[in-house]
């Protein structure tokens, strides 16, 4: 009977310790981000050299964040891709944007084209920062244009 009371109690309080375990995803940081906390003392940035422009995408939602994107055109071919904006509705999904996002912008500057793939695990940001990319790029070659 002992036996069983001890083990009782063993099993109760180990329940009661698992219950109240607080758990966190794990904090990942891309050192190749984009997503960084810019310094509020940042030097101004240089005026754009001849035949360079610059637009910013419209802002795409999905159901789990927000996503903008400009676009550095020089003499009509993408040089310059920027993410303005990403936001993630809870770690999982920033820790998924944080990895997408500069895999998504160096495939962009690869091909010099706003037609990436999407990152694996990551489609609603891929397929929206694509969207965003591709209509800044739109925009800044009217702009080249007129």
């Amino acid at each position: 009977m002992r036996k069983v009371l001890a083990a009782l109690t063993v099993t109760a309080v180990a329940v009661v310790l698992l219950v109240r375990y607080d758990t966190h995803p794990p904090r990942t940081l891309n050192p190749n981000s984009a997503l960084r906390p810019q310094d509020a003392r940042a030097v101004a940035t240089p005026a754009p050299a001849p035949g360079t422009k610059s637009a910013t995408g419209p802002l795409i939602m999905t159901p789990f964040s927000a996503i903008q994107v400009r676009a550095t055109l020089t003499h009509g071919k993408l040089t310059g891709v920027q993410t303005v904006l990403l936001t993630g509705d809870g770690p999982h999904t920033r820790a998924l944007n944080a990895r997408a996002e500069p895999l998504l912008r160096a495939e962009a500057l690869r091909r010099a084209s706003g037609d990436v793939d999407a990152v694996s695990g990551a489609t609603y940001t891929s397929r929206s920062w694509r969207e965003s990319l591709q209509k800044a790029i739109a925009a800044a070659r009217k702009e080249q244009a007129g």
